[in-house]
């Protein structure tokens, strides 16, 4: 399942649970103890009989309440333990005590999605959706439309993000799953489109980033792409994709020569196939004016840092080259940034961005965290350097600032 889809489980699976009605009690002995003491002490006060009648009247709603969020939670667990079907049984119960429940419907609707009967979660997600929940429809809108996808419909599901985004309004969740959808159909002019829109909307959002740099590459952008995938891995510096998009970065910056199988392209399970892209690693790439940039000047750059590497280590280190070819393409990039360019995202927020963590004491850090998942050295050094790692965690969290 993709990663926008397990978030959206640890999101909405974890929603019910901690808005625990504070006057239930966590079992069901402690409303007997309850009971027990009240009794003890009725005589001091002839209210106190009224209690445990009140008590009688309102526990069993309580009780009943309680039970079903214990069953909702009981699922969710199953759920991310792989345990699907048992999953779905603990939401049926749950719906046995309140048919009304959409929290379990839609929790259903993710269970089905895992096991691929895809029939049973577009319908589960269609109840959500039609009672128009507003904390869950959104987030049905996106089950159903990867249901529907998985059925070979993606133009329906197309159709239904785009009512989504007319009841809802835009979500970053909404506008991604249309680019991925979009991607699936070679449509990359509308994958763009979208993707920078749900980068706009959430910039920790790491599927957006590596979608975006896919389809950079995949049009022929692959200076543009290179940005897009290092912001990928510094949200997700850690994971098998990671290890793939690092590899496929490696091949666009001419640090690594072009495998005779195409990277793998993947959101978690699900595997995409690659467009037709405009370049091909071993050829020289498309070098003209694109957004402002002259593109020789950063393959000027990158052949330059290669020649001198070589010429003075015959065989130098993968993960040096790629430190060295990486500060030279962001020195080109800060250098062409000089106030002309056209106001997109490029110049005024990754150019800028890459800028800052290319002049701070922090540089060799940042290359270490987003080669993890590649350079086995990388990692050694992040577990070795623990004083390292965490300064550099608090500089990108809070910046320059001394403050913490």
């Amino acid at each position: 399942m993709p990663t926008y889809l397990k978030k959206i489980i640890y999101f909405a699976g974890n929603t019910v649970y901690n808005c625990y009605n504070l006057v239930s009690f966590q079992k069901e002995k402690d409303v007997i103890s309850f009971f027990i003491f009240i009794f003890i002490h009725k005589k001091e006060t002839m209210k106190k009989i009224y209690i445990p009648l009140l008590f009688i009247l309102f526990y069993p709603s309580l009780y009943a309440q309680k039970s079903e969020q214990n069953l909702i939670r009981e699922g969710v667990d199953l759920h991310d333990s792989g345990e699907y079907q048992k999953a779905i049984e603990k939401y049926q119960q749950a719906l046995s005590i309140n048919p009304k429940s959409q929290q379990a419907v839609y929790e259903m609707a993710l269970s089905y999605l895992e096991l691929e009967d895809y029939e049973k979660a577009s319908e589960y997600s269609t109840q959500v959706i039609d009672a128009d929940d507003k904390n869950l429809s959104m987030l049905a809108y996106c089950v159903k439309s990867e249901a529907l996808t998985e059925m070979n419909q993606t133009d329906k599901a197309i159709e239904l993000l785009k009512e989504a985004i007319r009841k809802h309004g835009d979500h970053y969740l909404l506008h991604f799953n249309l680019a991925l959808n979009y991607y699936k159909i070679n449509d990359t002019g509308n994958t763009l489109s979208h993707v920078k829109k749900a980068i706009d909307l959430n910039k920790s959002n790491s599927d957006a980033f590596l979608l975006n740099a896919y389809a950079l590459n995949d049009v022929g952008l692959w200076v543009q792409s290179i940005l897009s995938f290092q912001m990928f891995l510094l949200t997700e510096p850690d994971s098998q994709r990671s290890k793939n998009a690092f590899e496929e970065m490696l091949q666009i910056m001419r640090v690594k020569p072009a495998s005779e199988k195409p990277v793998e392209r993947s959101f978690i399970q699900q595997q995409l196939y690659r467009n037709p892209s405009a370049i091909h690693p071993d050829r020289i790439p498309p070098l003209t004016i694109e957004q402002g940039l002259n593109r020789n000047y950063i393959y000027h750059a990158i052949t330059t840092t290669l020649d001198s590497l070589k010429t003075h280590n015959e065989e130098p280190d993968l993960y040096t080259t790629f430190t060295e070819v990486n500060k030279a393409i962001l020195t080109v990039l800060e250098k062409e940034n000089d106030g002309t360019k056209e106001k997109n995202a490029f110049w005024t927020f990754y150019v800028p961005f890459f800028s800052h963590i290319l002049h701070s004491d922090y540089f060799e850090t940042y290359c270490r965290y987003i080669s993890v998942s590649y350079f086995p050295e990388s990692l050694e050094w992040w577990i070795n350097n623990k004083a390292k790692a965490e300064d550099f965690l608090n500089w990108f969290e809070y910046g320059d600032t001394k403050t913490r």
